[in-house]
């Protein structure tokens, strides 16, 4: 992501890693980045963990790991950066959704829960911040068969393929724009959107 945001904008982009399930790595996280830049002006909010299993099968473990890190990660880093941000008085925060929500895709039940909750999250919190100038947007992507969907099987990828209207895959540069636009002042006047970048897959 770095090496990517660094050919976009020309600039240099430290990287950091944060396991968004503990509060001390989130607390750190925004911590480097004020004390690397004197203010946070944008979060994205990507961070989400998948996985496999019919609600039959599927174990409290499971469950609350996908819930831990895809919806209340969100909420942790969400809730560190407000108080930044409301003392500005402008901020941009962009959560990364997903498709599987709105299409109900199986066998993905927890995912889609916490997919379906960070939506919930959005609206709510755009309503909730609107008077700071604080813009709260997702973007729900389709399928991007990045390095981890390498293994999945060539059936399914057949199948997601024909339902794409315009007929190719998604690749991650895709999102640049939308990313873009909703971090910067053109959508200024925009907030509890979601915005599907998917090749037409959600219009029915």
């Amino acid at each position: 992501a770095a090496e990517n945001l660094e050919k976009l904008t020309g600039d240099r982009v430290p990287s950091r890693l944060c396991n968004v399930a503990k509060e001390e790595d989130v607390r750190g996280l925004i911590e480097a980045a004020i004390s690397e830049f004197g203010q946070l002006d944008v979060l994205i909010n990507n961070a989400g963990l998948g996985g496999t299993a019919n609600v039959v099968d599927m174990t409290d473990e499971q469950w609350h790991t996908v819930l831990d890190i895809t919806l209340t990660g969100t909420f942790r880093m969400t809730r560190a950066v407000l108080p930044h941000m409301k003392a500005q008085k402008w901020g941009r925060i962009i959560n990364i959704g997903s498709e599987t929500f709105h299409l109900g895709v199986k066998p993905f039940t927890a995912y889609v829960a916490a997919k379906g909750g960070q939506n919930g999250f959005n609206r709510s919190l755009a309503h909730e911040l609107a008077e700071w100038n604080i813009t709260v947007n997702m973007i729900a992507p389709g399928w991007i068969p990045v390095e981890r969907h390498e293994n999945d099987p060539q059936e399914m990828k057949d199948g997601y393929l024909a339902s794409i209207p315009m007929g190719r895959w998604g690749v991650p540069q895709d999102l640049d724009g939308t990313v873009v636009y909703l971090a910067s002042e053109a959508s200024g006047f925009v907030t509890g959107q979601n915005i599907h970048v998917n090749g037409g897959t959600t219009v029915h």
